[in-house]
């Protein structure tokens, strides 16, 4: 009997450590909630033409809430789990998605869609990192503050590890989309996937990021125009609307596969002085010319951090445009892109639903902006930013008289050569608390567009559009 009380103890004491070894993870909360007012006027660029004028002149107050979860096991095992409400105007829908997940369809039950949910562990014993799910993919960037390729979130799995102290290795596969037909159905061979490769170098004063992206596209990947529309999450396009940029074509012409590649570098090594810039190609195959998209973008600033009461930055960038002279289309096929010159017509608004955001749609361009940011004023917690940004189309004009989109060279997303744009951006910023942000944004942007081209449609005339907003951001 003493021996079995004794083996009872022992076994206690190991079914002790086994459940200490086996705790639960440390769970932490975070997240934020956004409240912006906004008062538009001729966001549309039609002068009062169009009879829809849905965004002519309008006041919205939209509000958004990102909740967090990080379940932290040890420090080489995590979870990370984000729910994301609808960005939407209060009195539509209360931030819910009613039937067929329409917003402000009545009957909304769902308030938090997920936004992230991926694991993030190190392979045991060596410095290889894992990340797997749904979680943020963004290519290598220096300027306009994130991809002009990718930089959204997507499913998949991304590997990185040192190989020196200087040079590192990241690799992977993301599956961008992955169709069904009405009833549910997986659609053979509708994926689009691609495999990521990039090697981030870091030296003293010095680093740069090439990388290279190569996406199989499926065959029947191109029969619809593919939108993801993550539930409570910002909405994503992905297929043949972006990847190829032709409109109507036949469902029998298909994409054979598209390629990016480029680097992002920056030089600290004259500090206060520090240069920074991306190069971007890519390219999507198809089995007509006319379905072929080729392209480039190039971006250089100079920014001077020496004073302690704000930063300058002088900002260049060029992507080449459509010809229409020529089946190929001159624009770089884009996946879901978050760059931005100023806080207005590229994107980039301050808190949410405040910017144009012509994502995607905005390539063929040459833009120079000039901003002073986190400029410190009469009062202690109160900065200001200022940005100036002009722009010029790369597009030449498409040979279509009825005004009709053709290649996605829609109104007001595209600049036509003989278009420019300019931009006055003055926003301010108040930390009431630490953690509560008072934000105030005044937008003017003059669109000079070209009257006698045939790239937009009769009644968008261009012209002066303006913003004024009002917001708080509570970050826990």
């Amino acid at each position: 009997m003493k021996r079995l009380t004794l083996l009872a103890a022992a076994l206690v004491m190991v079914l002790g450590m086994a459940v200490s070894a086996s705790a639960a993870p440390e769970v932490t909360v975070s997240g934020n909630i956004l409240i912006n007012a906004v008062w538009k006027s001729n966001w549309d660029f039609d002068d009062g033409n169009n009879a829809a004028g849905a965004d002519d002149d309008a006041f919205q107050i939209r509000e958004r809430i990102d909740l967090a979860f990080t379940a932290v096991a040890n420090e080489n095992l995590k979870a990370v789990i984000v729910f994301r409400s609808v960005r939407d105007a209060l009195g539509q829908g209360d931030l819910s998605t009613g039937a067929g997940g329409a917003r402000g369809a009545g009957g909304g039950n769902v308030t938090l869609g997920l936004n992230q949910g991926y694991i993030d562990f190190n392979w045991p014993g060596t410095s290889v990192n894992v990340k797997a799910g749904f979680m943020p993919v963004a290519l290598p960037s220096a300027v306009g503050g994130g991809s002009m390729i990718q930089d959204d979130n997507a499913s998949g799995v991304l590997v990185s590890a040192p190989i020196t102290d200087n040079v590192s290795l990241l690799g992977g596969w993301i599956r961008f989309f992955d169709t069904a037909d009405a009833a549910g159905n997986d659609i053979d061979d509708s994926q689009i996937d691609a495999w990521v490769v990039a090697v981030p170098l870091t030296f003293e004063g010095f680093n740069m990021t090439p990388f290279v992206v190569y996406a199989p596209l499926g065959e029947n990947a191109d029969q619809t125009v593919i939108a993801f529309n993550g539930v409570g999450g910002a909405r994503t396009d992905y297929g043949l609307g972006l990847l190829s940029g032709n409109v109507g074509k036949a469902a029998s012409t298909k994409l054979d596969d598209a390629w990016w590649a480029g680097s992002s570098f920056e030089l600290s090594m004259l500090d206060p002085f520090i240069l920074k810039g991306d190069i971007n190609y890519g390219i999507v195959n198809g089995d007509s010319d006319d379905m072929d998209r080729e392209g480039w973008l190039f971006d250089l600033a100079l920014e001077y951090t020496g004073f302690d009461f704000m930063n300058l930055e002088a900002a260049f960038a060029y992507s080449t445009g459509y010809d229409n002279d020529e089946d190929n289309d001159g624009r770089m096929p884009v996946l879901a892109d978050d760059w931005a010159l100023g806080t207005f017509w590229f994107g980039n608004g301050l808190i949410t639903g405040d910017d144009l955001g012509h994502a995607n749609n905005n390539m063929g361009f040459w833009a120079l902006a000039l901003s002073a940011t986190g400029i410190q004023s009469f009062a202690e917690g109160l900065t200001h930013d200022i940005h100036v940004v002009y722009a010029q189309g790369t597009n030449e004009d498409r040979n279509d008289s009825t005004g009709a989109a053709v290649g996605n060279l829609v109104y007001g997303n595209s600049l036509l050569e003989d278009d420019s744009m300019l931009e006055l951006d003055f926003n301010t910023f108040y930390k009431i608390y630490d953690e509560l942000t008072l934000y105030n944004g005044i937008g003017y942007i003059n669109l000079d567009a070209d009257d006698d081209a045939n790239g937009w449609a009769a009644g968008n005339d261009g012209g002066d559009a303006w913003k004024f907003q009002l917001g708080l951001k509570y970050v826990f």
